[in-house]
């Protein structure tokens, strides 16, 4: 390009990246595709006094709209007498480089929150285990209104004992539809089950 941003030449691989062809671009100021307005003018700037920008890192945009992330590298364009003339640009996409960067934190969170209901698992277990024994003792030491309440008590410790059972072995945490009897938006069941498909084990 020239110092002033117009394209004098635009090779196969920029077609592939960006979208547009070449016919499509030489000869105009494609302002905003390579590199965004307000930055463009700084880098030919430098450039123009003879420094190289290596790896700049910044977003471009395809001719269908989309966004992409790109590390631009633009160095010097000599003439005769080593003036500068122009600039010349090395794209390469990295957009999922970055789309792994940014998925990297929420993984590690939902790590530790498997770690974690593990954890909680396990001191929830004795205290539990200890409740159900008292009450399945006081089930022959009340009438038969009693025992129809102890009875239900049992059914909802059994419930949760089910519950505790699955997050000792949850080794990861999926976001699903709620569930009878579990935490809203969290299937501990599914959490802990690998075959499930990508859809299904969405985060």
């Amino acid at each position: 390009m020239t110092l002033d941003g117009m394209i004098t030449s635009w090779n196969a691989g920029a077609e592939r990246l960006y979208g547009y062809t070449a016919r499509e671009v030489i000869g105009r100021w494609p302002i905003g595709i390579t590199v965004p307005e307000d930055e463009q003018p700084k880098i030919l700037k430098r450039v123009g006094r003879g420094e190289r920008v290596d790896h700049y890192e910044t977003v471009g945009v395809r001719q269908d709209g989309r966004c992409i992330n790109v590390s631009v590298t633009v160095s010097p364009i000599l003439g005769a007498g080593g003036k500068i003339i122009g600039a010349s640009s090395i794209a390469r996409d990295i957009t999922h480089r970055k789309e792994a960067e940014a998925s990297a934190p929420e993984r590690d969170t939902l790590r530790y929150v498997a770690s974690l209901a593990a954890a909680v698992a396990h001191e929830i277990n004795n205290p539990l285990a200890v409740i159900m024994g008292y009450a399945q003792l006081l089930a022959d030491k009340v009438d038969v209104q009693g025992q129809g309440q102890i009875d239900e008590i049992l059914e909802a410790l059994s419930r949760i004992q089910e519950i505790v059972a699955r997050m000792k072995h949850v080794t990861r945490i999926a976001l699903t539809e709620p569930a009878p009897y579990l935490p809203e938006m969290l299937d501990l069941n599914g959490s802990s089950d690998p075959g499930l498909t990508p859809h299904e084990r969405r985060c």
